[in-house]
């Protein structure tokens, strides 16, 4: 170690620099390298882009909690009507801690399509999802005419996303072939968080640090345009889904959209069949918003059992398994395996 006094600066002086690669918004890569400045020139960087997807966002408190209680009981109706499977094929779309009603206009996107990414998802046919119902014209779109939000006209997509605590939506971008801009957000039920360039991993699941944490409450209306809507992804996080929210998302879709073709669409389920799906009660067991956290214990577990067996196979050897068969075969007189080919040892786990 001769010409160091510390062993941390002779490692710094065998790895001077680690490349670190970086996805922008836009798709393209470049790598960093992490040292002081380049740290700072990281969080320079974080900060303007912070400042960009701010000045894109507009925000207002304009529902009173009198106007939230009315609406609320109305999404309350939205959502004991689906659980009846009183809506169209395409109208409920349901996740773990998360179920989304469209309106107007319906859309796929993740697994429902042969083809998944950015760019893939169709609108559906005219007529698979059922219309905006009224109350939503007269008791929010009316409201943010009058208020100058949107024009008048402007809405003809509504979707009504209901969250239990501990549910999230992963970090996208809202398809720029699918809807114009602004996108239109009003928050119900509770208070809550909008997260933008925000990485999602999952087993167990986890979120990298937002480039910009923008608080939304009940009440209020979120506007996305430009920089917010376009450049960088959004994302609701499990942590901060602390109590049930809803959000009525309002938008207008591009008129050169594309639609899914029959062909395109996965094997769909027969409508009497999707019927009886939607009728599955939804569970009363209170959710803790603190599980989306944890590591799956079933995982843990299995882990857990496959270094025990191990260490016990190791620990034991060949003569202890040679009687373990022996045992076996005792207890199945015709079994038709032999000591010398005998197959992989059977182990049978205790079930927590």
């Amino acid at each position: 170690m001769a010409g160091f006094t510390d062993l941390r600066e002779k490692l710094k002086s065998m790895t001077p620099h680690r490349d670190t690669v970086f996805e922008h918004s836009n798709g393209e890569k470049r790598k960093y390298r992490e040292s002081d400045d380049d740290d700072s020139d990281y969080e320079e960087r974080r900060d303007a882009e912070a400042r960009k997807v701010k000045s894109s966002i507009k925000q207002a408190s304009i529902f009173t909690q009198e106007e939230c209680a009315l609406i609320e009981a109305k999404i309350d109706e939205v959502v004991a009507k689906g659980d009846k499977g009183l809506y169209r094929e395409h109208t409920v779309d349901r996740a773990p801690l998360r179920n989304k009603y469209f309106f107007g206009e319906g859309y796929t996107y993740g697994s429902q399509l042969e083809k998944r990414g950015p760019g893939q998802e169709r609108l559906y046919s005219k007529g698979e999802v059922d219309e905006i119902p009224d109350w939503v014209h007269e008791l929010v779109i009316d409201r943010l005419v009058t208020h100058g939000v949107i024009p008048e006209g402007f809405v003809n997509s509504a979707v009504i996303n209901d969250y239990q605590p501990g549910g999230c939506i992963v970090s996208h971008v809202d398809p720029i072939h699918i809807f114009e801009r602004p996108i239109v957000s009003v928050s119900f039920f509770s208070d809550s968080a909008l997260c933008f360039g925000c990485k999602f991993q999952f087993k167990p699941i986890r979120v990298s640090e937002p480039v910009l944490y923008l608080p939304v409450r009940r009440g209020s209306v979120t506007v996305l345009s430009g920089y917010a809507a376009d450049d960088i992804t959004h994302c609701i996080r499990p942590q901060d889904i602390k109590e049930r929210r809803a959000v009525i998302i309002l938008r207008k879709t591009r008129p050169d959209a594309p639609r899914l073709d029959s062909d395109s669409r996965s094997p769909s389920i027969h409508s009497s069949e999707r019927r009886h799906i939607l009728k599955a009660k939804r569970s009363h067991r209170k959710a803790d918003p603190d599980a989306a956290h944890r590591p799956r214990i079933l995982e843990m577990d299995k882990e857990l059992q496959r270094r025990s067996l191990s260490s016990r196979q190791r620990r034991h050897g060949d003569s202890s398994s040679e009687n373990s068969w022996r045992r076996a075969e005792d207890r199945e007189p015709g079994s038709r395996y032999t000591h010398d080919h005998a197959p992989t040892r059977r182990v049978k786990m205790r079930r927590h």
